[in-house]
């Protein structure tokens, strides 16, 4: 079948998960995506034996965001390395990198480098902090960089409570697919002028558009944008809700005079459209803390498997505050192959992510699973015309495992 990147070589020089779920999802839609991962193993490998995640058998997190790649284990600190680099980039079309750009210059793999070598070559490069000013060669995560500087971490939460701990890699995913767009521009771009060029984004830079809304409120008020208590929001119906059962729902009704005498008959309460306090959507925002109390007592009463119902058949905007785990067996999930399974070697039949960006006329490919550790490397080596000689040799200076 022809993917949208069929024929496309990618090499990927990268660890965590920013840099590998960009080449990741290149790798679905068609590309030969090698993945150059350092001699001693991507740190990402033994994440879930760090202790900030659960451990299990299947590597879980290594699989999210390395499937449909090949592999090659070097040493870049070693001259060999660099030359078997600068011969996987001479026919490639793209070059993804989330190494810190002074790492990356000592190794002969920066932009100046490899655009030399290779002018067609797009050279997509990902930072923490962007690749100018003082935070060039900072250590960056994206809970420092998306979560914390960006302004998110500060606005999340009840006033008073610490800040509201950051979600696993949802940075580092964004910054991949802003990463995958970028270089999509600049091959659309090749394709006009035959010219290559270097994309580059960064954890930050993504943080600061994510955070879009407040970031432009605070620009054009020249002020702090505070924390916001559910119990005293402007809008009752832009507002979170505790069930009986413990379980949560959110309402979205920016316009609710809109939906107000169908939410009136909802909760049972038809003396609130004519209660002064609540009559009006601007009487609601005047009153809003009164009105969430009084919401708060009613929606208790009921589970959210019981309220649901009420509020769909309403056509009110709605929708639940769902586990993790309550998503993956959402039927909108489902129904558009947001979940998708495929066959692993080892652990046979495993269900993952699918991509978010959907063509109608060309699929992405179904996964292959992640690469074991140095998987590919000898297969690498002799496509690019090493002997057996050669691959020994490498061996014993330590060039490859």
């Amino acid at each position: 079948m022809d993917y949208p990147l069929k024929g496309l070589k990618v090499v990927e020089v990268s660890t965590w998960a920013a840099g590998p779920s960009c080449g990741m999802w290149m790798g679905e839609w068609g590309a030969d995506v090698i993945r150059v991962e350092p001699i001693e193993g991507d740190p990402a490998r033994m994440l879930i034996q760090s202790g900030n995640a659960p451990v299990t058998e299947f590597n879980w997190f290594w699989e999210l965001v390395n499937r449909s790649k090949r592999i090659i284990a070097l040493d870049l600190k070693k001259g060999e390395s660099k030359k078997i680099v600068h011969k996987l980039v001479e026919k490639a079309d793209i070059f993804i990198a989330n190494l810190r750009p002074g790492t990356l210059k000592r190794a002969n793999l920066d932009y100046e480098t490899l655009s030399k070598i290779n002018p067609r070559l797009i050279y997509g490069q990902i930072t923490g902090f962007g690749p100018k000013g003082p935070g060039t060669e900072w250590p960056a995560f994206d809970s420092l960089a998306y979560w914390a500087r960006a302004g998110i971490e500060a606005r999340l939460g009840e006033p008073g409570t610490p800040s509201v701990q950051e979600l696993g890699s949802m940075g580092d995913h964004t910054t991949g697919m802003f990463a995958f767009g970028g270089i999509m521009l600049a091959l659309y771009n090749r394709e006009k002028t035959g010219i290559g060029q270097r994309v580059d984004v960064s954890l930050l830079g993504t943080g600061i558009w994510v955070n879009g809304v407040d970031i432009q409120v605070v620009m054009t008020y020249n002020m702090e944008y505070p924390r916001e208590s559910r119990k005293s929001m402007t809008n009752a119906f832009g507002n979170s809700y505790e069930c009986k059962d413990g379980k949560w729902f959110h309402f979205e009704m920016l316009q609710s005079d809109k939906y107000w005498p169908a939410i009136c008959r909802v909760l049972g309460r038809p003396d609130f459209e004519t209660d002064d306090r609540f009559s009006s959507h601007g009487r609601r925002m005047k009153n809003s803390v009164e009105l969430i109390a009084e919401l708060d007592k009613i929606f208790i009463t009921k589970t959210r498997d019981e309220w649901g119902p009420l509020f769909t058949e309403a056509q009110m905007a709605w929708g639940p505050a769902q586990t993790a785990l309550e998503a993956t067996k959402d039927p909108c999930v489902l129904a558009n192959n947001y979940i998708i399974e495929y066959e692993h070697p080892i652990h046979g039949k495993v269900r993952g992510i699918g991509c978010p960006i959907q063509l109608n006329k060309s699929p992405y490919k179904t996964p292959t699973c992640a690469p074991e550790y140095s998987q590919h490397t000898e297969e690498i080596l002799q496509e690019l015309g090493y002997s057996w000689e050669d691959i020994s040799r490498f061996k014993n200076e330590k060039v490859i495992p």
